[in-house]
């Protein structure tokens, strides 16, 4: 890998072009984030300046999107699809989307014919950017959408009552009007976030361009507005974001006055106190002014800001910056050019793979698509936020200790503390675990041998249990078992396609450039036992049969059964390099459960010192985004790390340390 910026880059942010129905170019329209897939709702056509109530999903494994049928055809409790609308806020909250407010038409389709006068989203220079019908209205309305179901239902209480309590809620309806003494005022270009089950409404603008300085709070439990009031701040879509942190509380950031930038930043309480304090003297750090700002939480104290930066001399780019949420220090995430071409802007984060997705299209211009507030859906880029050291995990994975010696009662000791430190989630996982131990230290139970590639024997292993913690080499097992004379044949050019890698998306987290995964060679042993030959190191094949046995992964498990677990423990880099060795195995076996295990473990744990050894792997391992993490960790420390002949640079490969360096 060469050492520049940009070509870093291209280890943790990765292209896509969308396929399926991808939504028109839209103004004002939300994208939510909702278990695996994007869902982009409303919006006013740029063309035809038609407004639009439509629902798109994304599905962010395959970037496929779909426009969703929201027809309330016999379903039960479904009902009309709302009013169309833009600068709305959409919410997600369990399995429904929750809608509030934007600008609509106060007409129906005959309103295409009306004349048309200008109205926007201004900015400083109270320029305006974009034509809607002279027949706006504002909304102050509560639409609910089911993913479930892919219906709108009634905006009833969205709690886990039971089906009888929630068909009977449905009944009601709960409306939400104007009569109630909470309901809030009609805006759009708002700002909303959930804390719990309540939806926090934050200011948003009037259809004089006046900001709503109010902040309401809807209970989705109760299905009602429980709280107004005033909030004397002048926040919005154009200038601000809000987003939860990990204590309960949010934050809000705004930036504003864009010729000479001045930013503030608040703590906003939970509700029912909602108390305000301003925290912008304790800010580090000076982001330039970013207009459409988006706020995400991508770890439990780090907040993560895009928006588009307009430069002096007119150019645009999208620019990336986190926010520590405890020390208030805001840092540039460095991105190269990735995003100095091409309209992008609108964004989700995945929780499931830690990226930032972020929709666009790299033909267009930004600065003319800001002016006429274009937002476009045909491509995505992702980015990879483990490489750049965040992890959305509340605390690190220990590593865990090894079986104590001694007695097996000392096992079942040590299972439940290795298993605590992995997440064990039941006692079920606890005597799993005892027993895979012990059979695999008791000979009687076992009918073959693991060995390594030059025939060292690693392990007598029992083979009906291989085949059944290892799946997709169950064939392989099976077909050697009827043939033992096949010896080396699946190596040398059986190879079995991976059922599992067809079709991935490059940004899965174990993306690569493997096509097929490696079949295990079978071949007889001297004493007549089958023998399982894994390419790979002794220490590693050892882990990776422990790890079948047991379902944990306990790199002090290479010293056996009788090694005190103390001194194994004092191998820091030892435990690295076994583990590396063990991701490459199962990325070439296609054990993508382990392999993902390993990844997180060795994200949490990259240092310095560590750093080489884990580059190393993952250039074995053909992982893009461990390869980004290990540098970017090393890339401040370069010349001390060559300077010293005994660091880890010098125990890796000739090529990797070639790229690093």
């Amino acid at each position: 890998m060469p050492a520049g910026e940009g070509d870093l880059t291209e280890l943790f942010i990765r292209s896509f072009k969308c396929t399926g129905d991808v939504p028109p170019a839209l103004v004002g329209s939300s994208v939510t984030y909702l278990d695996g897939y994007a869902y982009v709702f409303g919006g006013r056509a740029l063309h035809s300046g038609k407004l639009s109530n439509d629902m798109y999903a994304c599905d962010l494994r395959t970037y496929n999107w779909r426009r969703i049928d929201v027809g309330t055809a016999e379903i039960e409790g479904a009902i009309d699809a709302p009013s169309p609308r833009f600068f709305h806020s959409c919410t997600a909250f369990k399995h429904y989307m929750v809608v509030f407010g934007g600008m609509g038409l106060d007409t129906d389709g005959d309103a295409a014919e009306t004349p048309v006068e200008r109205t926007a989203i201004q900015d400083d220079r109270n320029q305006q950017s974009f034509q809607v019908r002279s027949s706006k209205t504002l909304l102050g309305d509560i639409a609910v959408f089911d993913t479930r179901v892919e219906r709108w239902v009634g905006r009833r209480a969205l709690d886990n009552k039971g089906a009888d309590a929630n068909k009977a809620d449905a009944d009601k309806g709960m409306q939400v009007d104007g009569s109630q003494t909470d309901a809030p005022s009609a805006r759009y270009a708002h700002l909303s976030t959930l804390l719990g089950s309540r939806l926090l409404v934050v200011g948003g603008q009037d259809l004089e361009e006046q900001y709503v300085e109010e902040l309401n709070v809807f209970d989705l439990q109760l299905g009602q507005w429980v709280l107004r009031s005033p909030f004397p701040r002048a926040v919005g879509l154009y200038r601000s974001f809000i987003a939860s942190v990990q204590s309960g509380s949010t934050l809000l950031y705004s930036n504003y006055s864009f010729a000479s930038v001045k930013r503030a930043l608040y703590r906003l309480s939970a509700p029912p106190d909602c108390t305000l304090q301003e925290v912008s003297d304790q800010l580090d750090g000076s982001p330039p002014g970013l207009r459409f700002p988006r706020g995400h939480r991508i770890d439990p104290r780090t907040l993560l800001m895009s928006g588009t930066l307009i430069s002096t001399e007119g150019h645009s780019e999208l620019s990336l910056w986190t926010l520590d949420a405890t020390s208030l220090r805001w840092q540039p995430v460095r991105c190269g050019a990735k995003f100095r071409a091409g309209s992008w802007n609108q964004s989700v984060v995945d929780p499931r793979s830690n990226t930032l997705v972020l929709f666009g299209d790299s033909r267009r211009d930004l600065t003319y698509d800001y002016q006429r507030r274009r937002l476009n859906y045909a491509e995505i880029r992702v980015v990879d936020l483990r490489a750049l050291g965040y992890l959305r995990a509340s605390r690190a994975p220990e590593l865990p200790l090894s079986i104590a010696s001694g007695p097996l009662a000392a096992a079942r000791t040590a299972a439940t503390g290795t298993l605590t430190q992995q997440g064990a989630k039941n006692a079920s996982d606890t005597l799993g675990f005892e027993v895979g131990a012990q059979l695999l230290h008791f000979p009687l139970f076992s009918d073959a041998e693991v060995a390594t590639s030059d025939g060292s024997c690693v392990a007598v292993v029992n083979s009906g249990l291989l085949r059944t913690r290892w799946p997709n080499q169950a064939q392989q097992w099976m077909d050697a078992s009827r043939s033992p004379s096949r010896r080396g044949s699946q190596t040398e050019g059986n190879v079995r396609p991976s059922s599992n890698r067809a079709g991935r998306p490059e940004s899965s987290l174990l993306s690569g450039d493997y096509e097929e995964s490696e079949p295990v060679s079978v071949e007889p042993s001297s004493n007549g036992a089958r023998r399982f030959v894994i390419d790979g190191s002794r220490e590693a094949i050892y882990v990776l049969v422990f790890y079948l046995y047991t379902g944990v992964i306990d790199p002090h498990a290479r010293f056996g059964l009788h090694q005190g677990a103390e001194a194994a423990a004092q191998d820091e880099l030892g435990v690295v390099r076994v583990l590396g060795d063990l991701l490459v195995i199962a990325r070439k076996y296609d054990i993508d459960t382990l392999a993902l295990q390993i990844v997180n473990m060795l994200r949490w744990h990259v240092s310095v010192a560590s750093a080489p050894l884990i580059y190393d792997a993952a250039l074995r391992a053909d992982h893009h985004g461990l390869q980004a993490r290990a540098v970017i960790a090393v890339q401040d420390h370069i010349s001390n790390l060559r300077a010293d002949r005994q660091s880890t640079l010098y125990a890796i490969s000739s090529t990797a340390r070639a790229n690093i360096l």
